[in-house]
C-alpha cells in the first residue's frame, strides 16, 4: 500500500476545487494537493451554463460575483491563460421589479456597486430584436456580465495552482475519509492512503458518499437538470446578451457561432445516482422548453433542435451551498451544495475559504453558508422547481 502525505488535501477537481487550490497555494500554507477521480472539470462543471451576473437578493452572492467578474475581466494577468470569458451583458426580462421576478434586490445591488439599467418595453427590442414584449414588461440590463468557458476556467486555475507549487492529480479516486480521535487524518485511495491535517471536500454530488460513512449527514441531493441546444435563428445575431426571461422562465445564450444554449429556470426535482444517470433530455422537457421559447421568440418555432444533455445539481433544501469547517471533525471542511449556482462565485469563493483556513480574515464573509445554518438564513428565492 502506497503511503504519502500533504498538508492540505482538496477532493474534487471541478471549478471550486481548482479555485481553492489556486488560492491556497498562493497563500503558501504548505503543500496543497488536489485529487480528482476522473479529469479536471469532468463532472457538473463541464456542463455548467457558466453565467456570471451579480443578480441576487443576498449581499454575499453579489460580493462574490463582483469579485469574480474582476478576475474574469483580467484573467490572463491574474490567473494566466484564457477563461473564455465573454462580457456580452445580461438582460433579465420581467413584468415586475419585485425581487422574486428580477432574481435580485436592485437597491442592494446598486449599493454594492452593480451597474445596471432599467429598460422600458420599447427598448427591449434593441437587445432582443426577435422577441415580442408587452407594454408592462421591462428589462434589467447588466452590461458588465457575461459567461465563460467552464472547462478552460478550471484547467487554467489548476495550472496556476501548479505554478504556485500545488500537486494536481487526475485519475486518483478517494474511497473514504480517514478519521481518528475526532480529527481528520487524510483519505484512503484505491491504491493507498494520503495523510493530511486539513481536508476540504469539493465533491459536489458525490459529497455525501464521503461524509455519510464518518457520521456527518448533510442534506445534499443529486438531481438531473436538462439543457438543450438549438440552431441560431437568422434574426438572432451572434454576440448578443444573455437573455433571461423571468416571465416565461427560460434563458438563452450563445454556444459557439451556430448554436444557442437554452434551459428553463429553476430545477427539475429528479433524483439521480451521480455515477449512473440518464444524461439525455426527455421529450416532455423538450416540449416544455419549446413552449416557453415560442411565447417570447416567434422565430424559434423554426429553429432546429440540435441535441441536449442533463447535468447534475447538488441541491440543498434552501438552495444555498454549505461552506466551512464541519464541527464534528477537526480539520475537515467542505465547499459543496451549490444547487446549480456555483460557477460565477467560484474564483472568489476560493480566496475567501483560503482566508478562513489561514485565519487572515480578509475574505468575503461566508458565514451564511455555514453548517448548521446560522439564524436568519432563508431559502434562495430564485430557485423555482419546474413543474
Amino acid at each position: 500500500m502506497k503511503m504519502r502525505s500533504t498538508d492540505i488535501l482538496i477532493i474534487g477537481g471541478g471549478v471550486h476545487g481548482a479555485g481553492l487550490a489556486y488560492h491556497l497555494s498562493r497563500a503558501k500554507v504548505g503543500q496543497v494537493t488536489l485529487l480528482e477521480k476522473n479529469a479536471l472539470a469532468s463532472g457538473p462543471t463541464s456542463k455548467s451554463g457558466a453565467m456570471i451576473r451579480p443578480v441576487f437578493t443576498e449581499r454575499t452572492y453579489i460580493e462574490l460575483v463582483m469579485e469574480s467578474i474582476s478576475m474574469f475581466s483580467d484573467w490572463n494577468d491574474i490567473v494566466g491563460g484564457d477563461s473564455g470569458f465573454v462580457q456580452n451583458g445580461f438582460l433579465r426580462i420581467t413584468d415586475t421589479l419585485d425581487s422574486n421576478s428580477t432574481g435580485g434586490d436592485l437597491q442592494l445591488m446598486e449599493d454594492l456597486g452593480v451597474h445596471y439599467e432599467l429598460l422600458e418595453a420599447s427598448r427591449l427590442k434593441e437587445f432582443a430584436g426577435m422577441g415580442e414584449f408587452s407594454g408592462q414588461e421591462q428589462g434589467v440590463w447588466l452590461p458588465g456580465s457575461g459567461y465563460a468557458d467552464p472547462a478552460l476556467t478550471t484547467v487554467t486555475l489548476a495550472a496556476a495552482a501548479k505554478r504556485e507549487g500545488a500537486m494536481i492529480e487526475e485519475g486518483i479516486e478517494v474511497t473514504s475519509l480517514l478519521v481518528q480521535g475526532g480529527r481528520v487524518r487524510g483519505a484512503a485511495l484505491r491504491d493507498g492512503e494520503i495523510s493530511a491535517g486539513t481536508v476540504i471536500v469539493c465533491a459536489g454530488p458525490w459529497t455525501t458518499r464521503l461524509l455519510d460513512p464518518i457520521g456527518i449527514s448533510l442534506p445534499i441531493e443529486a438531481h438531473r437538470t436538462p439543457t438543450c441546444m438549438f440552431l441560431r435563428p437568422p434574426d438572432l445575431p451572434q454576440g448578443g446578451p444573455i437573455l433571461s426571461d423571468g416571465v416565461n422562465l427560460v434563458y438563452l445564450r450563445d454556444m459557439g457561432e451556430r448554436l444557442m444554449r437554452i434551459a428553463l429556470f429553476g430545477w427539475t426535482p429528479d433524483p439521480a445516482e451521480p455515477d449512473h444517470y440518464d444524461e439525455t433530455v426527455s421529450q416532455d422537457l423538450l416540449d416544455d422548453l419549446r413552449s416557453a421559447l415560442r411565447k417570447r421568440y416567434g422565430p424559434m418555432r423554426h429553429s432546429a433542435f440540435m441535441g441536449g444533455f442533463s447535468a447534475l445539481y447538488d441541491m440543498t433544501p434552501d438552495a444555498h451551498p454549505i461552506i466551512g469547517s464541519l464541527p464534528e471533525i477537526d480539520g475537515l471542511w467542505c465547499n459543496c451544495g451549490w444547487s446549480g449556482n456555483g460557477f460565477a462565485s467560484a474564483p472568489a469563493v476560493g480566496r475567501s475559504i483560503a482566508a478562513m483556513i489561514t485565519g487572515t480574515g480578509d475574505g468575503i464573509d461566508l458565514s451564511m453558508f455555514g453548517w448548521p445554518r446560522p439564524p436568519g438564513v432563508t431559502s434562495r428565492p430564485d430557485v423555482i422547481p419546474v413543474k
